[in-house]
């Protein structure tokens, strides 16, 4: 039952970060963001995360390693982006 459970709920998370994959990729072809929007990367850090967690608890182990790997470049794009512009004195949009 417990293990049922846990399953469901990962495989919730899983389509939620696949959805937020594809709000972000749809916002970016829109010209709604750009590929330096704050929003952009934050949907893709936890898009990665959950299908991420979702694909280790399969036991999908090269899925669950790109999904994460994905959410590091999505930090880091955020501190690129975010952080480190401010620090230099530019303007984030």
């Amino acid at each position: 039952m417990c293990a049922s459970i846990v399953k469901t709920i990962c495989h919730m998370l899983g389509w939620t970060g696949a959805m937020l994959f594809l709000v972000a990729y749809y916002q970016l072809i829109v010209k709604k963001w750009q590929s330096s929007s704050y929003a952009f990367h934050i949907l893709n850090f936890i898009g990665g995360v959950f299908v991420g967690i979702d694909a280790f608890n399969d036991s999908s182990y090269p899925a669950a390693f790109i999904n994460i790997a994905w959410s590091l470049i999505a930090l880091y794009g955020i501190y690129i982006d975010k952080w480190k512009k401010d620090a230099n004195g530019f303007k984030h949009v």
